[in-house]
């Protein structure tokens, strides 16, 4: 059986790339599992320092399955918050790892896996990668962190216009608004990624431990609180009429007719 998530160890550095190519790796609560089993496994290994993920084909991560995902189908509120939580406990542990994490970007970034990308420590982008926070599409709202996370990077300002319009914004773009620190060519992604992680390797770890740790405890001291928002807002969207109008129209291939109901 094919794994959603691969993890190749190499020079110090592991590499986690999402592995469902077909649906440019989109996220579900299996994916979610894996990647926490992942992380928990490089917390505890002294062989690896650094770390990258990124995503196999064309796609970095296309965001969260809108069809079949369990969280549209299950009305039970306990089944939903499992599932919820298990993506935060992704988000939660990429940065409790005490060792740097790069985000290898090289396609689509939408939804989850913009926020996934962005609980990495650093981003590198192709020059073929895309963001967008899209769940407004769809009437949601980000659900993995996003909501605390974008703001820190590119300013309520520009937040506020991803979020809100769902638009999808090109490298170039991301660049100049501080949502990642380079971008390079298509080829040049994996080594530019590999030769940041192999200097992180060979530095000085638990300087990068303690540095990390000391950002992140000054930022997130609502992280948690934040997540808990996220929760309650995308639980009682998920009962909408929009969401419910948005997963059909996506299934007949048309535009959504929201009613904010």
């Amino acid at each position: 059986m094919t794994s959603n998530v691969i993890l190749k160890e190499e020079d110090g550095v592991g590499i986690i790339t999402l592995n469902r190519p077909d649906s440019l790796n989109a996220l579900g609560p299996p994916v979610f599992r894996e990647l926490s089993s992942i992380i928990d496994q490089i917390d505890n290994s002294d062989n690896v320092r650094a770390v990258i993920i990124t995503g196999a084909g064309k796609g970095f991560c296309s965001g969260g399955d809108v069809i079949g995902h369990p969280i549209f189908e299950n009305k039970d509120p306990m089944v939903k918050e499992f599932d919820f939580k298990a993506a935060h406990n992704v988000t939660l542990g990429l940065q409790r790892l005490p060792k740097p994490v790069i985000a290898a970007v090289n396609g689509i970034a939408a939804g989850g896996g913009c926020d996934l990308a962005m609980a990495c420590d650093i981003r590198i982008a192709s020059e073929k990668a895309r963001f967008s926070e899209i769940f407004a599409r769809s009437g949601l709202m980000p659900d993995m962190g996003g909501s605390y996370l974008l703001p820190k990077l590119v300013g309520l300002g520009k937040a506020f216009e991803m979020i809100f319009t769902g638009e999808i914004i090109d490298a170039e773009e991301a660049l100049k608004i501080g949502l990642v620190n380079k971008v390079v060519p298509p080829e040049e992604l994996m080594p530019a990624a590999m030769a940041m992680a192999k200097r992180f390797a060979e530095g000085p770890s638990l300087s990068y431990k303690y540095s990390k740790w000391a950002i992140y405890k000054g930022l997130s001291m609502g992280l948690e609180d934040a997540l808990d928002n996220e929760l309650y807002g995308q639980s009682v969207l998920l009962e909408t009429e929009d969401v419910k109008e948005a997963i059909k129209s996506f299934s007949e291939k048309r535009k959504p007719v929201f009613k904010g109901k």
